[in-house]
């Protein structure tokens, strides 16, 4: 149900259909012009019963139950259809479907086709500069719980916020509305629940007041004062339902008045537009600023977010947030938490499957992570920092309904806040631009940063570790330097890096710096990017140079392991080096395994450094 949600969805469906229609297909294509992607989905399954097997047909039945979010089913018929020159948005999708059926590896080759289809799509350009994102999210450290909400019912729940002493959310659990064809699932309606002294919401209740119609109505929030709710409702105003001129009529945000407990005396708001959608309010706690969704010409992609200003609940001068908040994706429920933390959902950043919740911090949109984030649809995530709580949406496996709500907590624990500087050391100056992380004692390493203009950046780690700081960045050696961290709320430490004229070539070898690995991972760290991209910049110098990469591990663990890790990463190092522009015919990816170690630690007990020194990666020319 969230998908009439993310707004554009509506235009999509139509637009998508621009493949030839034909007599024998005419009433499977009304059904899916009008929406109503359950007996469109049935018709079109009836004619490929009959033999009706087109790419037409193929995309539209795919289509029919992505929109729903019937993963399963799509993924056939989307295998069909990109047999014969797909358009890059059915790549997309299908790369989106096989995520969500947990069949990553697969979805990151169709991404590969999508991007290849569509390169200057900027879901394509963040696809192929981190291939390896899925690694980096799932080793993100857990940092609530989740668990779903007893008021969820079979039909959809969706979009809880807590506002005072209740919880207000969207249901099509009433069963006295008429259904919607695009599920068959009743009309949306707002609902609120009181909220008991341990945090838990009761049983749901019909908003009273003028709100709710017989159509559809979603996500709101109110103002500080209580005053106003604005919410989001399909164009029905004083009886009237308003259509655009492709026949649909779109979402937009209401404004009600608080009277008599009630909410009452509806109006339009300057946002009201009968040709595109506009939706998802949340208010800041000054009251002063709305964010919404709306997919107003203009925009990025699909649905984009904005901000306006509010005053005696009167909305004016929306602005378009742009990058790197909006996609060529569809970007929708903005919520603004109290310490001025937007967060929202996409599925054109990169993600976990279907939408997933991202955060806007500091300038920097961040994944939120598991469990918040699943391989399904998550969404409508609402959540106060001073309290830890907060929901979110999802129609993630284990649900009651198609949509459920969940309770979210945060996992309080021990952190502190490390500043790492790279610094020159030549010149003891800070260097802005670098790319620092941090590394654990058992080789996990949080996401790298680049630091600002003092050469700083700031990581959140857990307490009482030992820490190795590393800074990367090109025409520097790469640095590091070691920290213990204690329960002191604040820690620092420089790296210092020594500027480095142009790559080394000794015989048939490319001397770079030591390339690292997260541990038991392959994907390529922000610090090993840049050292590669410097084998990049000299095989763009000498373009009829062809290099092996060859990468080694150290003697412990099993030889079969060893070997297939040190394959997926010498390929890693490859596929990252074919991303930069390098044609793939002109290099070689060798997993070497516990061959050839720098120091022989057989039947001896080496040093952490000594095996160190045998886990590597080495560049041999194999053409010049």
């Amino acid at each position: 149900m969230k998908k009439l949600y993310i707004l554009l969805i509506l235009c999509i469906a139509v637009s998508a259909n621009g493949f030839a229609q034909s007599d024998v297909t005419k009433k499977a294509d009304k059904l899916y012009e009008q929406l109503r992607y359950v007996d469109a989905a049935k018709a079109y399954e009836k004619l490929v019963t009959k033999g009706t097997r087109t790419q037409h047909v193929y995309t539209n039945l795919a289509n029919a139950y992505y929109f729903n979010s019937d993963f399963k089913s799509a993924e056939p018929y989307y295998k069909r259809a990109i047999k014969r020159n797909p358009k890059a948005e059915t790549l997309f999708r299908y790369a989106q479907t096989l995520k969500a059926n947990g069949k990553y590896d697969l979805s990151n080759t169709v991404m590969n086709q999508f991007a290849s289809a569509a390169p200057s799509d900027d879901r394509a350009r963040a696809f192929k500069a981190n291939p390896n994102y899925l690694e980096d999210i799932m080793g993100m450290k857990e940092g609530f719980t989740v668990e779903a909400l007893p008021l969820n019912t079979e039909a959809s729940d969706f979009a809880a916020q807590r506002i005072g002493d209740k919880i207000y959310f969207a249901s099509a659990r009433n069963a006295k509305r008429g259904n919607y064809g695009w599920n068959e699932q009743p009309y949306l309606d707002i609902y609120q629940a009181d909220v008991d002294a341990n945090g838990k919401p009761g049983k749901g209740t019909l908003l009273e007041g003028d709100v709710n119609t017989k159509f559809h109505e979603g996500t709101l929030d109110i103002t500080p004062d209580g005053k106003y709710m604005f919410f989001t409702r399909v164009d029905y105003y004083k009886g009237d339902l308003e259509k655009a001129n492709d026949g649909e009529s779109k979402l937009n945000i209401y404004r009600a008045l608080k009277a008599g407990g009630e909410w009452r005396d509806v109006k339009t708001t300057s946002l009201e537009n009968q040709e595109y959608g506009v939706g998802h309010p949340s208010i800041t706690k000054d009251g002063n600023t709305i964010y919404f969704a709306s997919e107003a010409p203009g925009g990025m992609g699909g649905s984009d977010i904005y901000k306006a200003t509010l005053k005696n609940g009167e909305i004016t001068n929306p602005v378009n947030l742009g990058s790197p908040v909006n996609t060529s994706g569809d970007d929708s429920f903005p919520w603004i938490a109290d310490d001025g933390t937007l967060y929202f959902s996409s599925n054109g950043h990169l993600g976990l499957g279907g939408l997933d919740v991202f955060m806007l911090k500091d300038g920097k949109v961040m994944n939120a992570g598991a469990p918040i984030n699943s391989m399904a649809d998550d969404f409508a995530f609402t959540y106060s920092d001073e309290a830890g709580k907060g929901f979110v949406s999802s129609n993630r496996k284990g649900g009651k309904g198609s949509d459920d709500i969940y309770s979210v907590s945060r996992i309080d624990i021990c952190e502190v806040d490390v500043t790492v500087t790279a610094m020159d050391s030549k010149t003891n100056m800070p260097i802005a631009g670098a790319i620092v992380s941090l590394q654990d004692g058992d080789g996990n390493t949080m996401p790298g940063q680049t630091t600002d203009a003092n050469g700083q950046a700031m990581f959140k780690v857990e307490c009482e570790k030992e820490l190795t700081a590393r800074g990367a960045k090109n025409k520097y050696e790469s640095g590091e330097a070691m920290l213990t961290l204690t329960k002191d709320p604040k820690a620092s430490v420089n790296v210092m890096m020594e500027p480095i004229e142009e790559v080394v070539i000794v015989e048939d070898k490319i001397i770079l710096n030591k390339i690292f690995f997260d541990l038991d991972k392959a994907n390529i760290r922000p610090d090993a990017a840049l050292e590669l991209d410097r084998l990049v910049g000299l095989m763009n110098k000498y373009p009829k140079l062809e290099v092996m990469a060859e990468t080694y591990a150290d003697i412990r663990g099993n030889d079969d392991y060893n070997l297939a890790l040190t394959q997926r990463r010498a390929q890693s190092i490859i596929d990252y080096v074919i991303s930069q522009g390098i044609d793939s015919s002109r290099l070689q990816a060798v997993g070497r395994g516990e061959a050839n170690p720098v120091v022989d630690c057989n039947g001896k007990k080496c040093s952490e450094a000594e095996y160190e020194l045998s886990r590597r990666s080495e560049f041999t020319i194999t053409k010049r």
